[in-house]
């Protein structure tokens, strides 16, 4: 009899060890499976391939699986929700939105323009009105009234750059020595006369806030040189002629076009050199005025002028004693020029 019960309680015992330690194992199995569904989530967005199943739910692969296929079912919804946010989009498919939106836009556009034309009543405006915009418009197109013309916008006077030479001023042509030029027997050199006159012009016209430059004969500066007005100061020769020969000469280049801008230079010259000074204009112009060195230098479209203002003989006390008056009657030459809107001079007829 106590054989018996003690075989009882051992099966009873070992019953409750073997239910307790299947308890054990489901919840292990459990506690895997749910810290492995966290990665299971994090599988990559480029694939619909469902992961292979991970080692804790291999080892819970038993035959007791309720919990099991619960976890499959998360799974698979988890999947189902996660692709719609896994689609890429393409630009080109933004951009044929972008062309049906505008597309759309203009058509609709059209149609509310048009059926608001076909709407508007012609009476929509006062035919009172219509009638006196229609009366105005005639009057004005019967009368002489003429628009107003815009208002030329001039240049400021320091963006405009003038080029002054100071005849026979620095080295010779061959850059040996000075270029005195002409040369009278007591001494009277061209070159002095030339210089005090030329400063004094470049002095007036800065004073005008001008930009201006002081050449030398044979300045570096002069190829290619680009200014609205460039003006080459000389006296001419103190020779004996056997008889008394005075006057100034002003020419430009040959090479220029008789109606251009830089014949309308010459014009503006010698009409305020005559105004103040008072010598008469000679026309015995040479080959050193018309084919001068500084027009084959200088920039096409730099206007350019040479004065020779008078014989260093008959003319030299007007030549040695009045440098400013010869120097304002050249600067108001140049204003001439540069005082026209349209870049012509404006002279008196």
């Amino acid at each position: 009899m106590a054989d018996e019960l003690s075989n009882r309680q051992s099966g009873r015992d070992s019953s409750a060890s073997a239910i307790f330690t299947e308890i054990m194992q489901q919840a292990a199995a459990r506690q895997t499976v749910t810290q492995a569904e966290p990665k299971s989530t994090e599988s990559s967005p480029d694939t619909d391939q469902p992961p292979g199943p991970t080692a804790a739910e291999s080892s819970s692969e038993a035959p007791n699986g309720p919990d099991e296929s619960a976890v499959a079912e998360r799974r698979r919804v988890q999947r189902i929700k996660r692709r719609p946010g896994e689609r890429r989009h393409s630009p080109l498919a933004a951009t044929g939105v972008f062309f049906r939106t505008l597309f759309v836009v203009l058509v609709s556009a059209g149609l509310v323009a048009t059926i608001l034309t076909w709407l508007t009543d012609p009476q929509f405006l006062n035919p009172a009105v219509v009638r006196g915009l229609q009366g105005n418009e005639a009057a004005l197109m019967a009368s002489d009234i003429q628009p107003a013309a815009p208002a030329p916008v001039t240049t400021p006077n320091w963006l405009q750059r003038i080029g002054i030479i100071s005849g026979h001023r620095g080295l010779s042509r061959n850059n040996i020595g000075n270029d005195p030029g002409a040369v009278c027997e007591d001494g009277l050199e061209e070159a002095d006369i030339n210089f005090e006159v030329a400063r004094r012009v470049v002095d007036n016209l800065r004073a005008r806030n001008y930009t201006v430059d002081l050449l030398d004969e044979f300045d570096a500066r002069l190829d290619n040189y680009r200014a609205a007005a460039l003006l080459s100061i000389h006296a001419n020769t103190c020779a004996d002629f056997g008889e008394r020969v005075s006057g100034y000469l002003v020419a430009k280049a040959s090479s220029r076009p008789d109606g251009g801008i830089d014949a309308y230079f010459v014009e503006c010259v010698a009409f305020h050199y005559e105004e103040l000074i008072p010598l008469e204009r000679s026309h015995n112009l040479t080959l050193d005025m018309t084919d001068n060195h500084a027009w084959r230098k200088i920039h096409p479209l730099t206007p350019g002028v040479i004065i020779e203002m008078g014989y260093m003989l008959a003319d030299r006390q007007i030549l040695t004693e009045e440098p400013e008056l010869l120097a304002q009657a050249l600067t108001q030459g140049i204003l001439c020029l540069l005082g026209s809107p349209t870049g012509y001079p404006a002279l008196p007829p």
